[in-house]
């Protein structure tokens, strides 16, 4: 996990950064679809984040696993559909 957090800020979010402000087609597009999605939910994106939070601290138990699980593909099947 640490190794992940590492990578994120040091290689992918530096990488999101510059293809984002180069205006890069796939990447506006993606950004676009999660505005679409963040919109469909209704929710404040910082509502989001904080319920996100807090299943990846319970993802330990089975039971925060599976609320995990259920969340990702709830997402998943609405970013189809608004796609």
């Amino acid at each position: 996990m640490q190794d992940l957090n590492f990578n994120f800020q040091t290689v992918i979010l530096p990488e999101a950064l510059t293809a984002f402000q180069a205006e890069e087609p796939s990447v506006l597009s993606i950004v676009t679809d999660l505005d679409g999605l963040v919109s469909w939910v209704g929710t404040p994106l910082d509502s989001i984040i904080e319920t996100l939070e807090q299943l990846v601290v319970n993802a330990t138990s089975l039971s925060g696993a599976a609320s995990t699980v259920s969340v990702s593909r709830l997402w998943t099947d609405n970013y189809f559909v608004i796609t």
